[in-house]
């Protein structure tokens, strides 16, 4: 498997990144403050500035960590299925069905994180290596440079996370939006 580990980080730190995304799902984004991180972490402010410089720098390393943890999940599912087109519909399935049920990552449904969600996350260069690595498995047996590659996961991620985002009027059931995803996605990705 050729993904990136995560960050280590100490108890500390945890109860910090735990805290912010517990405060984050109470109030919004806007709203939440170090000092409600640090209370809700029992800890004090001071003590959270010894760790992280901001509260974007903490959503963001809540982002980070929670996407290499669900970034291996999705590639042990992912393994079951022999074709890069296969593995990209399921990828897509897996992560809409996970990602609301995953902490950190469920902030992504959140509207005010949109900003820190793109300047913090997916377009860091760690959020980058996160997504390079993982397409990499999704379209193994696949000849792709590194530009074609960040682009097929560019274009991926933003399919997924309008589909997470924004509901349509419409209601599919899986195998509705296994082919609605081969019909719309798969032609544009070159699969």
């Amino acid at each position: 498997m050729t993904t990136l580990p995560p960050k280590q980080l100490n108890n500390t730190q945890k109860k910090i990144i735990d805290a912010a995304i517990v405060c984050v799902k109470r109030w919004g984004v806007t709203k939440v403050n170090l000092n409600d991180i640090a209370k809700e972490a029992g800890v004090t402010r001071p003590t959270v500035y010894s760790y992280f410089r901001n509260r974007d720098e903490i959503i963001q390393q809540a982002l980070l960590q929670s996407a290499y943890l669900f970034g291996a999940k999705a590639i042990k599912h992912l393994q079951k299925f022999e074709t890069a087109r296969e593995r990209t519909v399921e990828a897509i399935i897996y992560s809409l069905k996970k990602l609301p049920k995953e902490p950190s990552l469920a902030l992504l449904k959140n509207t005010d994180m949109t900003d820190i969600i793109n300047n913090k996350g997916l377009s860091t260069p760690e959020g980058q290596q996160i997504l390079r690595s993982l397409f990499q498995i999704i379209l193994i047996g696949k000849a792709f440079t590194d530009d074609e590659l960040d682009e097929i996961a560019e274009v991926t991620a933003r399919f997924m996370l309008s589909l997470l985002t924004i509901k349509s009027g419409k209601k599919r059931n899986d195998k509705e939006l296994r082919g609605f995803i081969e019909r719309r996605l798969l032609p544009s990705l070159g699969l």
